[in-house]
């Protein structure tokens, strides 16, 4: 669950379930690269950012990611949690892009 709380201001705002529900209306089957390659047809449930909001440091840089139409993924609920497990599993590459990613966070916010 996300803990930053400009992106949870954001998550339950009339805006994105609007913008939520018509790109899982115009994108209604998972498309995510496991189903695919299983040749399986799965009713895409919910909408993942392509590029993560927590990935930048502005409330302004969070909106332009978090409506941008171009940015989301439809997938089922399975695939979600997976894509998000592997995103934040503990690999020696994953936590150094963390790292970096909280590194510039910091030197946005304060330098």
């Amino acid at each position: 669950m996300a803990k930053d709380p400009n992106y949870i201001k954001l998550i339950n705002t009339a805006r994105w379930r609007s913008l939520r529900m018509k790109k899982l209306q115009s994108q209604p089957l998972c498309e995510c690269e496991v189903c695919k390659e299983l040749d399986k047809i799965t009713p895409a449930e919910a909408v993942h950012h392509i590029v993560p909001i927590e990935s930048v440091t502005t409330i302004e840089q969070m909106e332009v990611l978090m409506f941008d139409f171009n940015n989301l993924m439809s997938v089922s609920y399975e695939c979600h949690n997976r894509i998000h497990r592997d995103m934040f599993s503990h690999t020696k590459v994953n936590v150094q892009k963390a790292n970096e990613r909280r590194t510039k966070r910091f030197i946005d916010r304060y330098l």
